[in-house]
């Protein structure tokens, strides 16, 4: 098709296993037909649906052959892969950053994904070991050019010593914080979410969350922030505004569930140096060095523009010449570097691939097989949801029965709409939870794609599992008042729906 995006689309069906290609194909497809005719359309999940119609075509009988060839070897993955798979499952694309060697780590994550996560005390001693060594070096390094930098100041050990201490920095322990954008609820302001949160925190004997935030993502998560570690429950509000009492519960028991200790992503010595590789990579990642190379064009243009006439000095072809040196040495350090966080997250995926799929179990008991599982499976629905949600928050009432004009009013009925779509896609859902562990899967996420523990799910619920009663019932009016308190965050996301 002369398509980057198309040819990045057909590669990805070509190295899918053969059980889920038709849900990369519907899940394609899907996207475009839940779209809102008359709102804005992303041209890459246009030429996507295309492409997937295109591979449609050739099955008919007299079909045209489809011809994709593969990208080059060395190519990097645009950044519209990297973002549209980076949220709540880990990076996607530019594992490596030679094709062939990521198609392997793909292939390879997809296996592990698959696989049931064993046990092993071995592993988490070399983790945390291996954890406890990064983070000694990293202060050893600071104290070593800290110490490079005062010794018989001024002297020649002044530039070393200054590089070691800008690496040391860079490799301090990180811990979590939340983002700018999310709002932090106090408890005075929002008395009936902190009592279900507690409720839900008592009922599955984790400790209580310090802190509940609310934000604009369509998904929601939990864990540590800051150097005391404070413990937050994050959720979004559309995900919110789309559930039900039950399935509000069972969210909050999904999150809190993974306070319960074994997760390795999360403890206060291994979590910490996994994000400590992952700032070094981004540091030196090749991203970095072209937005270098856009400031310096741009220089060069206005050094002309200043000058119009006159030679650009030897002062600009000095700086090219040191920018060309130093590469290839930026470009070996994020080798380093990522090879470092690949290995390290070999040793730590599988325990935190455990600890998710135990909590998961453990908000069953809690909240109920069906409520957990209905939530799973709207997260997993999430473009779709949007799409229908958008267009909801920009329909209006012709009949004036109803005002459309007041956000609560409008929010009241989303429960209703994404039922709607949970129930015309739960045929397809199997497929779509292989498309989407072929889609997210990665050899740098701490968490199990959406799909995979949808099926783990799936398949623990026997009959007698089935119908066992959740230890925790839903309250509506707790979770009424809940949204009178949310409602400031309502007012925006209609806004924003309605806005484009």
């Amino acid at each position: 098709m002369d398509n980057d995006t198309a040819a990045d689309w057909c590669r990805e069906l070509h190295d899918a296993p053969a059980g889920t290609r038709v849900g990369l194909i519907r899940s394609a497809l899907s996207v475009v037909l839940d779209h809102d005719a008359d709102t804005y359309l992303d041209d890459d999940f246009a030429v996507e649906a295309v492409a997937a119609a295109a591979v449609i075509a050739t099955q008919v009988p007299g079909g045209p052959r489809l011809d994709s060839p593969p990208p080059a070897v060395g190519h990097w993955r645009s950044a519209r892969a990297k973002n549209h798979n980076a949220p709540m499952t880990g990076e996607m694309a530019n594992i490596v950053g030679w094709r062939w060697l990521d198609v392997r780590l793909q292939r390879r994550a997809r296996r592990q994904v698959r696989a049931e996560p064993a046990p092993g005390r071995l592993r988490r001693v070399v983790t945390a070991a291996v954890a406890a060594v990064v983070q000694v070096g990293a202060f050893v390094v600071l104290l070593g050019g800290a110490w490079l930098c005062t010794v018989r100041f001024p002297s020649v050990a002044l530039l070393p010593g200054a590089v070691l201490v800008l690496f040391g920095v860079l490799t301090l322990p990180r811990p979590a914080t939340l983002p700018r954008d999310a709002v932090t609820v106090r408890r005075v302001d929002a008395p009936a979410l902190y009592a279900l949160a507690d409720r839900v925190a008592d009922a599955l004997g984790v400790s209580r969350p310090h802190v509940v935030v609310l934000d604009d993502r369509f998904a929601a998560d939990s864990g540590f922030a800051g150097f005391l570690r404070r413990r937050y429950l994050r959720i979004g509000a559309p995900l919110w505004a789309v559930l039900d009492p039950a399935q509000r519960t069972a969210l909050v028991a999904l999150e809190l569930a993974r306070f319960g200790g074994g997760d390795p992503s999360r403890g206060a010595l291994t979590g910490t140096v996994e994000r400590t590789l992952a700032t070094m990579v981004a540091v030196f990642e090749p991203a970095a060095d072209k937005r270098m190379q856009v400031g310096r064009d741009n220089d060069v243009v206005k050094m002309i523009s200043a000058n119009p006439g006159q030679r650009v000095g030897e002062e600009q072809a000095s700086t090219n010449l040191a920018e060309s040196l130093i590469r290839p040495f930026v470009a070996l350090l994020q080798g380093v570097f990522g090879l470092v966080r690949l290995g390290y997250l070999t040793l730590l995926q599988p325990g935190s691939f455990r600890a998710v799929l135990a909590a998961d179990a453990r908000a069953v008991a809690v909240a109920g097989a069906s409520q957990v599982r209905s939530v799973l499976a709207t997260r997993l629905l999430a473009e779709s949801v949007v799409t229908v949600l958008r267009r909801d928050a920009r329909a209006g009432d012709r009949s004036g029965a109803v005002r459309r004009d007041e956000p609560e009013t409008v929010v009241a009925g989303w429960p209703a709409l994404a039922a709607d779509v949970l129930t015309k896609n739960t045929p397809s859902l199997p497929e779509r939870c292989d498309a989407d562990v072929a889609r997210t899967a990665s050899p740098f996420a701490v968490t199990p794609p959406l799909g995979r523990r949808l099926e783990v799910l799936t398949e623990a619920a026997e009959p007698p599992a089935a119908g066992t009663p959740p230890t925790l019932s839903a309250d509506p009016q707790e979770s009424a008042a809940t949204d009178v308190e949310v409602r400031p965050v309502y007012r925006r996301l209609v806004r924003d729906l309605r806005n484009g």
